[in-house]
């Protein structure tokens, strides 16, 4: 359960990976300033600190679901080696980006501003990982009592969860594809791989017929099953 929160993070950047990618490469026109040196260099610098918000508070529901403490680094080996990377990644994209911006003829009192960009987040990720150690010394000096733990309730299922369970029941009803989750839910791991397949098929038929903007549709519509599913697998 601790790589759920990696899964659904990647999943909700889906959609706008595959929209940038068909923006950038298949659709024609003006970029809106992506396109502009100087504009690119910054945005590319600025990565690492958006990547690294995006994985400490993933990381911070990962170790809690873990059994971790909330404030430790990622316990996943390739998560906890791209945040001690990105730091450094700052300062190199903007270093980089010196030679290719005076390749390009960008005014020369703008050429250091990637690099400036670069040095300020090479500080800020530093400093959020110090006030990251900072928090978890204040955790562990928690007092006994509130370490102490909780006796485990059983509660009757709840209106939300009787619901879910009916929606369950009900999707399982519908003819050819209820009965496909069905047993790729209740069956033997093969039943998964079929059903894996299936909508794999549908999925590359239906681009075949409608075109690309179909993987849109599919990852916005995928959003609230996914979020069904982890409510239905993580439930009391």
């Amino acid at each position: 359960m601790r790589h759920l929160p990696y899964l659904v993070g990647g999943f909700m950047l889906l959609p706008l990976l595959i929209w940038l990618v068909l923006w950038l490469v298949f659709f024609p026109g003006p970029k809106h300033g992506l396109d502009v040196p100087l504009t690119a260099a910054m945005l590319a610098t600025s990565m690492p600190l958006v990547l690294w918000f995006f994985l400490a508070n993933l990381g911070f529901l990962a170790n809690s679901i873990g059994g971790a403490n909330e404030y430790d680094k990622p316990r996943q080996g390739l998560v906890r080696g791209i945040v001690a990377l990105l730091p450094s990644s700052a300062l190199i994209i903007g270093l980089l980006s010196l030679p290719v911006l005076f390749l390009q003829g960008q005014p020369t009192a703008l050429l250091g501003l990637p690099l400036l960009t670069g040095v300020i987040i090479f500080f800020a990720i530093r400093h959020g990982e110090n006030a990251r150690g900072t928090d978890r010394a204040r955790s562990v000096q928690r007092t006994p009592a509130e370490s102490a733990p909780v006796m485990e309730r059983h509660d009757a299922p709840s209106v939300l969860q009787q619901a879910a369970g009916l929606t369950l029941r009900l999707i399982y009803a519908v003819p050819l594809a209820g009965w496909l989750i069905e047993d790729a839910v209740k069956g033997r791991e093969s039943a998964k791989l079929f059903f894996a397949l299936n909508c794999l098929f549908a999925l590359l038929a239906a681009i075949a017929v409608f075109g690309y903007p179909v993987l849109i549709v599919f990852a916005l519509v995928m959003v609230p099953v996914v979020f069904a599913g982890i409510f239905w697998t993580t439930r009391a």
